[in-house]
Parts: structure tokens; C-alpha cells; sequence
């Protein structure tokens, strides 16, 4: 996704430059890891335990690969949201989002009861909270 969007309304002018640089962050991140999990990995004369821990470093960058591809998708979309003039309104309810919300996640879909419902709904981890556990 091209990140230069048309103009963006002066009210989401620090979720815009906030939404850029973590992309670009994202961008260098993701580089990094691809260039290092595509780096050939000794495996003749090593030990077990210099294998065990090559394997354990190429799977830990293969989920962080996949992490970051996840954020810079959730990335994109807000931006393309912004752009859209639809930032802000929560895609479950078609409310608006808290803006102190927007800002701890700028690249957030839903406001936090509908995030907080959709979790309940898919058995995450504060599903057990509301029913009493923990």
C-alpha cells in the first residue's frame, strides 16, 4: 500500500504520522528478520545443542516474520481507513472509538466492548475473567 494518503482531517493528523512510522518501523523489522531466516545455518560439524539452538533462532524469527506481517497488514488497513474517511468508527457497531483508545492503538478496528465481546466470542484469555475465573 502506497502510505501517501490524500488529505487527512486535522483530528487524526497524530494517528497518521504515529500509523507512517510505525510502518516504516515495521518495514526495517521485517527486512531484518527475512534477511537473517534466510541466512544459511551451519548444520555439518555441529553439535546437538548448536543445532538445537539454530532450530529454536529460525523459529523464533519465522513468528516474529509473522507477527509483523499481521501488524503492518492491521497498519495498512487503518491507513487505508484514514484515508477512506472511516477511521475512528468501530467495524462491529459502527460507533465511534474512544479516542484514548486510538491512541494506545491507533491501528484498531473496534471500540473495547465490541474488542472485549469478540474475545468473550472466540474463548480468549479475559473470556475466563468475566466468568468469574482468574
Amino acid at each position: 500500500m502506497n502510505p501517501v494518503s490524500p488529505a487527512i482531517p486535522a483530528k487524526w493528523s497524530w494517528h497518521h504520522r504515529t500509523l507512517l512510522r510505525l510502518r516504516e518501523e515495521l518495514i526495517r523489522a521485517l527486512q531484518e528478520h527475512d534477511t537473517a531466516a534466510r541466512r544459511p545455518h551451519e548444520r555439518g560439524g555441529a553439535d546437538m545443542a548448536d543445532v538445537a539452538d539454530d532450530e529454536v533462532e529460525l523459529t523464533t524469527l519465522l513468528a516474529e516474520l509473522a507477527i509483523e506481517e499481521t501488524e503492518l497488514s492491521e497498519i495498512d488497513a487503518a491507513l487505508k481507513r484514514l484515508a477512506d474517511g472511516t477511521y475512528g468508527v468501530c467495524e462491529g457497531t459502527g460507533a465511534a472509538i474512544a479516542p484514548e483508545r486510538l491512541r494506545v492503538l491507533p491501528w484498531t478496528r473496534y471500540s473495547t466492548a465490541e474488542a472485549a465481546r469478540r474475545e468473550r466470542a472466540n474463548g480468549g484469555p479475559n473470556a475466563r475473567d468475566r466468568r468469574g475465573g482468574r
